[in-house]
């Protein structure tokens, strides 16, 4: 009985606010601007104001050390300059700094309770060390002072994509896109928040028209090439990957997609090739690792696709389709016991998989552990049929069966 095929991952769906992703475009959900230009009182002091704009202008040469001093200055000379603790919190942040920078956003609150730059830039803050809550509600309230402030709807919009909120993700999109609506990204967050309520169509028309705003936006081409290839269209798919890495020519993640759409159709060697591009770029990208061991064990290269779905497990200890993968990989080198420990494993991982069910039933008939197989060929007929995949339930059953024959 034939083993399931492994299956491929793909770095869908960006969670920019979210740490370690590996999906592409990593600072999409960061930021539209740090500095937002709030109505506030100027400071009575012409030497701080000149040191704020002398900060200010380091700040935008990439100076931050300079900046620093300059604004410090500038809150010396007027301590209740609510804008220069936003900039100075600004500098210290870029410097990663944030625990300094998020009292100094607390401080300007406490001067200015108005300034709806300085609740966004805190978010801001807050979001990067993951601490989205928080987050959420200092976007909330910038927009509460200043309704039409399109970063933060479009920040907030981040944070709740990040938490799963994609109803209340797509509001606050569609908001700021009402406000600012040339602003490429923000179709391209609204199309991933639709494409994870499966609304394809849609998803596409957001991506074409992020692309529409800026035909070099790499991402936007990226995310359009995953919803083409779920749609069933690998040709589109292509091209827009292609497209995408020839804007980004060092993101893994365009050749990793590119390898998963080649792979599909057969075109092993080629996939393998994007592959391991992907992996010359980032030696650290676990599911690129896992994808070229798929194309290798495709090929019958047990050993090459041991060592990559070794590699993948080792830079994702908690990469249940790597195990998988493994445990396919060693039961057809005849190691069934490592290969029972490893689907063991993937199912401790994930414990509704039905294929790894699947699989460790069939490696356990065939050790004449026939309790145990049927116990797990049960469990894996059951997450078939709750996929309505009949084709599978009767494959098991036809399994279950033989497995009894052999028992009476």
């Amino acid at each position: 009985m034939l083993k399931n095929k492994n299956l491929l991952v793909a770095a869908i769906i960006c969670l920019c606010l979210s740490n370690g992703n590996t999906a592409f475009g990593k600072d999409i959900g960061v930021v539209l601007s740090k500095i937002h230009d709030a109505q506030s009182a100027v400071p009575q002091s012409k030497k701080a104001l000149a040191n704020f704009e002398q900060g200010s202008n380091l700040y935008k040469q990439g100076d931050f050390k300079g900046a620093e001093a300059a604004f410090r200055k500038a809150i010396e000379l007027e301590p209740n300059f609510a804008q220069a603790y936003i900039a100075l919190a600004n500098t210290l942040d870029d410097q990663g700094k944030p625990q300094e920078a998020i009292a100094h956003y607390k401080k300007a609150i406490s001067l200015d309770p108005k300034d709806s730059g300085a609740y966004f830039n805190l978010g801001l803050t807050l979001a990067r060390l993951n601490q989205l809550e928080a987050a959420i509600a200092q976007y909330k309230q910038a927009i509460s002072l200043e309704p039409n402030y399109a970063d933060a709807h479009y920040n907030l919009g981040n944070a709740l994509y990040a938490q799963g909120k994609l109803t209340e993700a797509v509001t606050e999109y569609t908001a700021a896109i009402r406000i600012k609506p040339n602003y490429a990204p923000t179709y391209t967050r609204l199309g991933n928040a639709l494409y994870d309520q499966g609304e394809l169509a849609e998803a596409i028309t957001q991506y074409k028209k992020s692309i529409s705003f800026d035909p070099k936006y790499a991402d936007a081409h990226y995310y359009l090439g995953n919803a083409l290839y779920a749609q069933g269209k690998p040709a589109e798919a292509i091209a827009e990957y292609t497209a995408a890495i020839r804007l980004a020519p060092k993101n893994p993640a365009g050749y990793n997609a590119l390898g998963n759409t080649l792979y599909a159709q057969g075109k092993l060697e080629e996939a393998i090739a994007h592959y391991k591009k992907a992996i010359s770029f980032d030696p650290n990208y676990a599911d690129a690792h896992y994808n070229l061991a798929s194309a290798f064990y495709a090929q019958g290269k047990l050993t090459e696709a041991i060592a990559d779905y070794t590699e993948a497990i080792r830079l994702d200890p908690k990469h249940a389709q790597a195990y998988t993968g493994l445990g396919n990989a060693m039961d057809d080198q005849g190691k069934p016991q490592e290969a029972i420990a490893h689907y063991k494993k993937a199912i401790s991982l994930v414990p509704n998989d039905a294929f790894t069910y699947y699989n460790l039933g069939i490696t356990l008939g065939r050790e004449q552990q026939l309790e145990e197989a049927i116990v797990n060929l049960k469990k894996a007929r059951e997450l078939f049929q709750a996929e309505e995949n009949k084709e599978m339930v009767e494959q098991v059953d036809q399994l279950i069966q033989k497995i009894n024959t052999r028992t009476n």
